[in-house]
């Protein structure tokens, strides 16, 4: 398996085209209006060379479709029990609770366990979809979207899956669907260059301005992400729509030297807007349905004061500030 420009294990173009070129897809999101003008159709791709501390969509980092357990619908009939063939799921002793070893139910390709689940306790993180399948859900979708509608593509990261995404941008070109991403830009350089080519809209998040602490949060430096904000904001044969994002994170990417640096080097590749997004904890409960431990349970969104503030400080360096999802697109 090829490794990715993250140093993690990656489905290279060549795999890609040989599997007809299908995407791993965590989630499909018809009549969104945060993702860009008008309303959308939104497309998360799984995959991410970022892992983000606070990650709100931990689902969408998995490379492979990956169990997902919801105890709410559960009734513990054991039916997933027998059908598991690497005898990987027990009843814990409160009689209520799904136990998975995880080592197996990670790594499981059949999944019979949730194909057995009538009550819908059991699912799958992402499935598979095809560039035909998804284009079918755009022309169903493309009545909804008006004068100013189109796609988005989401993640993750969308450009995790290069030969895809590449692919699709073309076709929505063809069938002049206006086209947004929101992406890490932590992408090889001549690759994302190449498929802006295709984009019309583009939201990028700037997590942290120091390279060092940047790694801490979210597992790379952000080298690369600067290197490629930088040529595609300067880009004078791009006509597209650029804003760079900030997830507001208490504590950690929230003070005033932080802010104003990441607002100095926003001005200084000639954008003018940036739009900050308070941290929320709706990916709690995704953390609980794979196992996994949510670091940020118990903590709380930035104020409505702090975020004025915030804003604020970047208006002082010349650029517009769009506070929360009230944005003019």
């Amino acid at each position: 398996m090829l490794k990715s420009f993250s140093g993690q294990d990656a489905t290279s173009p060549k795999e890609q085209i040989a599997q007809e070129l299908r995407a791993l897809i965590f989630d499909i999101q018809a009549h969104s209006v945060h993702d860009g003008p008008g309303t959308r159709t939104t497309v998360f791709l799984s995959g991410c060379p970022l892992h983000c501390i606070w990650c709100c969509n931990p689902e969408g980092l998995a490379r492979v479709p990956v169990i997902m357990w919801k105890k709410s619908k559960c009734v513990c009939c054991g039916e997933c029990i027998k059908a598991c063939p690497h005898k990987a799921i027990s009843i814990a002793d409160d009689g209520k609770t799904l136990l998975h070893d995880r080592k197996f139910c990670d790594e499981c390709n059949t999944h019979e366990c949730v194909d057995v689940c009538l009550h819908e306790a059991l699912s799958l993180t992402a499935k598979y979809y095809t560039i035909d399948d998804l284009m079918e859900i755009f022309k169903r979708d493309r009545q909804f979207w008006g004068a100013h509608g189109g796609v988005t593509f989401s993640g993750g990261e969308p450009f995790f899956q290069q030969a895809f995404m590449l692919s699709i941008l073309k076709k929505c070109r063809e069938q002049y669907i206006h086209t947004a991403v929101e992406t890490t830009t932590c992408v090889p350089t001549k690759y994302f260059m190449e498929a802006m080519k295709y984009v019309e809209w583009v939201f990028s998040d700037l997590k942290h301005m120091n390279p060092d602490r940047h790694r801490e949060l979210t597992g790379v430096d952000n080298r690369l992400i600067l290197k490629n904000t930088r040529l595609l904001a300067e880009d004078p044969d791009w006509n597209g729509f650029y804003i760079i994002r900030i997830p507001i994170i208490p504590g950690i990417n929230d003070s005033k030297e932080n802010i104003t640096e990441t607002a100095e080097f926003v001005r200084s590749c000639g954008l003018e807007a940036i739009n900050i997004l308070p941290f929320h904890r709706l990916g709690e409960s995704k953390y609980r349905q794979m196992d996994q431990e949510y670091r940020f349970k118990d903590m709380k969104p930035p104020s409505e004061e702090h975020m004025n503030q915030i804003k604020k400080w970047i208006e002082k360096t010349g650029l517009v500030c769009f506070n929360g999802y009230k944005t003019p697109f």
